[in-house]
């Protein structure tokens, strides 16, 4: 009698247990981050919603807060989520007269941003699980870009015999990895995946060109926003093992001269997760607050993983081909001086050819 009494007070703790634990991830589900990019007003509004908070609690995802400024609303926003037991990342942005991305020419802005997250972090007693850096272009080029393309095109070419900011930033991003790595924090970086062309090129045309590095970082998270680029092949040709993959976008961001890029339609978000899901177990989102507004969140949480995700084999051979193009112009780029040399020779070539021919009629018209 006592043993059958044992045994079913061991069952019952067992049962208890279970129930108590959290519920384990579906098959195939990856880990979700969301990236979110509102300023500090509109980001504490959004989750003022306390039914968001929960559900982003219960989908047990991650955030990653875009932090364009330290206002008193983005850190009671930020104590919320922490209060909630949601997982945050640091995504360190910049004022918009800075440039906004982090880049090559704004190193010792980047620095001195980290130092005053660090301060704001200390100050209000934020938890972060890590930092997220994301370089890009400078935001005022991609405005001249659209207001004077000449102008930038020039700033671009000339960029192309520029060494020494490569040397200088990529110097002031080490100090920047290595400090954040003293202080114990996990550093992810979001990469523009034409990067890894540049890499095994061993180039650094695509990062003067653009104003951008190459840093290496403990999570690289490639950009496969099929959203802007189109092709759904570009997630497995450019995901790389062991890495998570970002998605989107479904809208929002920050908007340049009023324009603001292309959104993604839930059919082919859905196919991006499942693709991505047979490749990795961590994915990124951008971003969360058009997620919300566009009812993907629920469509995102009850999303079947296990069903098979379409074939992508004529999308990677076509991405394929159009990496190998891309590979062959940094390596012309890469040399500045004999591509200049080049165009100099085909545009005197083509004058002189519109020189011969125009001599030419004069004589016959002469004749």
């Amino acid at each position: 009698m006592k043993s059958k009494t044992f045994i079913l007070l061991l069952l019952l703790s067992l049962a208890i247990t279970a129930f108590s634990q959290d519920p384990l991830p579906l098959p195939g589900k990856p880990d979700i981050s969301f990236a979110c990019e509102l300023n500090g007003s509109d980001f504490a509004e959004l989750l003022s919603d306390s039914s968001l908070v929960n559900e982003l609690a219960e989908m047990r995802v991650s955030l990653v807060v875009g932090l364009i400024d330290f206002s008193s609303e983005r850190t009671a926003a930020i104590q919320k989520l922490n209060a909630a037991g949601i997982p945050l990342v640091a995504w360190l942005l910049l004022p918009q007269e800075e440039g906004y991305w982090f880049n090559m020419h704004n190193g010792d802005k980047a620095l001195r941003r980290y130092s005053d997250f660090k301060e704001w972090t200390t100050r209000n007693g934020l938890v972060w699980k890590g930092i997220g850096i994301d370089l890009e272009p400078d935001i005022n080029d991609a405005k001249l870009a659209l207001t004077h393309p000449w102008k930038v095109a020039w700033k671009a070419y000339l960029r192309l015999f520029d060494r020494k900011s490569v040397k200088n930033g990529q110097k002031r991003y080490d100090e920047l990895l290595s400090a954040m790595k003293t202080d114990g924090f996990q550093v992810e970086s979001y990469i523009i995946p034409l990067i890894f062309k540049e890499r095994e090129k061993n180039t650094t045309s695509f990062q003067k060109l653009l104003g951008i590095l190459d840093i290496r970082t403990e999570k690289e998270i490639p950009m496969l926003y099929t959203s802007v680029i189109g092709n759904p092949g570009i997630i497995p040709f450019y995901h790389r093992p062991d890495m998570p993959i970002g998605l989107g976008s479904t809208g929002g961001g920050v908007k340049i001269e009023g324009i603001e890029a292309p959104a993604i339609s839930w059919e082919n978000l859905e196919r991006d997760l499942l693709i991505a899901s047979e490749l990795t177990d961590e994915v990124f989102i951008f971003c969360l607050e058009t997620t919300v507004e566009r009812g993907f969140l629920p469509k995102i949480k009850n999303l079947d993983f296990t069903q098979p995700a379409p074939d992508m084999h004529q999308e990677v051979q076509k991405q394929s081909r159009i990496d190998k193009w891309f590979g062959f112009i940094l390596v012309i780029l890469d040399h500045p001086v004999w591509l200049t040399i080049c165009l100099v020779a085909i545009i005197a070539g083509m004058v002189f050819g519109l020189y011969r021919l125009v001599s030419f009629l004069i004589g016959k018209l002469r004749r």
